[in-house]
């Protein structure tokens, strides 16, 4: 069922009117995009980083010994057994 061919309107378009709404917006092209990005943006995540760097580090460094060890007890448990092959020809 279409709502917006029974209503005659289109979406977004409820019929309600708002009165007394004002909205205050600044042109796309009076912004300066880049602005004080080197002045206060790379500070800004030097700091960040400076703070979470235990919060991020310490898990990875426990998750990569982890990993690690998981491969190194796979090496040697794909390892095949010389004694059991001593009486080959």
């Amino acid at each position: 069922m279409r709502l917006s061919a029974i209503r005659q309107h289109g979406f977004g378009h409820l019929g309600v009117k708002v009165n007394k709404q004002i909205i205050y917006t600044m042109s796309a092209f009076e912004q300066n995009p880049i602005k004080g990005v080197l002045r206060k943006g790379v500070p800004n995540m030097i700091r960040r980083t400076r703070e979470s760097f235990f919060v991020i580090a310490i898990p990875a460094l426990l998750a990569y010994m982890a990993y690690d060890w998981g491969v190194t007890a796979q090496a040697k448990l794909d390892r095949k057994d010389p004694k059991m092959y001593e009486n080959d020809v």
